[in-house]
């Protein structure tokens, strides 16, 4: 439990760093969205990439199928616990903020900041690729269930695909279709690190980009903190959705975890991915589709906050079952 909560203690600080600098005007907004941008098309799907290769064959991908149908899981049982809240304990309140309130039960942050944490455990490198799959079920059910819950509008199967094949999809897209070619030439991960350019290319794309991942994550985070508002966060339907997002929720799907049959791995990356906070892209969504921005503010300051106790405290009760 200490070693998780140094380590994201470790990540609060860069957080904090993003923050303060933002509050104090060293960056600028524009620098912000160019930095995640920067992020989601470079950083990120290095990692996701490189470490699908370096750890993975196409029949160790195939025995990890449990990892997208948890993820999905975790999103689904969210969902349902948030579409009950909103038709009993929020039912009163205006319909873009029960829309958020809802979407916030249903998606949470699912990949940066879990593998900020998990690149810090005994895990590392195959806790990394182990999140990288999660995301397959994760982003899809992110513009398709997710969306319309957030939006309350119908799915468009026209943009549907721009709005999957995102820069880290593809790039698990790729590394999925690398590993079945390898798997035709007997292509083993020892084999590709055995041969210097591969390695030396390999440990570009993680080392040198996609290790880029875990601080720039934190930093546009603190930037989008530092960007919101503190107003409202204690209002009733505030407290009612941290409470299901940071604890009931969670508490839920930890004692799934438990009662599964999973391996201490799989285990260990699905209670990360529950216990976080809520998803900081809300605030984007707010903007673009016409959300709640002040709700959604104030769920990400309190989720934040929270995380740094509940997170600590839940996996130490998981790894204690």
């Amino acid at each position: 439990m200490l070693t998780i909560a140094t380590q994201i203690l470790g990540i609060f600080v860069i957080i904090g760093i993003g923050v303060f600098a933002t509050r104090q005007k060293w960056f600028s907004q524009d620098f912000s969205t160019q930095l995640s941008l920067l992020l989601i098309r470079v950083f990120y799907p290095c990692l996701l990439f490189s470490s699908i290769l370096r750890k993975y064959t196409l029949n160790q991908l195939a025995e990890q199928w449990v990892l997208p149908a948890g993820a999905a899981g975790i999103i689904l049982i969210g969902w349902s616990v948030g579409w009950l809240a909103k038709r009993t304990l929020v039912r009163h309140i205006k319909a873009p903020t029960r829309r958020a309130f809802h979407f916030t039960c249903t998606m949470n942050n699912y990949s940066f900041v879990p593998i900020m944490i998990i690149a810090g455990t005994p895990l590392g490198e195959e806790g990394i690729a182990m999140v990288a799959l999660t995301t397959i079920a994760s982003d899809t059910l992110m513009w398709t269930l997710a969306f319309r819950t957030f939006t309350g509008k119908k799915l468009n199967l026209k943009t549907l695909p721009s709005m999957l094949l995102r820069p880290p999809i593809l790039a698990l897209l790729l590394a999925i279709s690398c590993l079945v070619v390898f798997h035709f030439f007997a292509i083993t991960p020892e084999t590709l690190t055995s041969c210097q350019f591969t390695k030396v290319m390999l440990n570009t794309l993680y080392t040198y980009l996609g290790n880029a991942t875990i601080p720039a994550s934190a930093l546009v985070c603190g930037m989008r903190l530092g960007q919101l508002r503190l107003t409202g966060l204690f209002t009733y339907p505030q407290l009612v959705v941290t409470t299901l997002r940071m604890i009931v929720i969670p508490a839920i799907i930890l004692t799934l975890l438990y009662i599964l049959p999973l391996t201490d791995a799989q285990r260990f990356v699905f209670g990360v991915i529950a216990l976080m906070p809520g998803a900081m892209v809300s605030v984007s969504m707010a903007e673009v589709y016409g959300g709640d921005i002040p709700f959604i503010s104030a769920m990400i300051l309190n989720t934040h906050a929270l995380c740094i106790i509940t997170v600590p405290i839940g996996l130490w009760l998981l790894g204690s079952c």
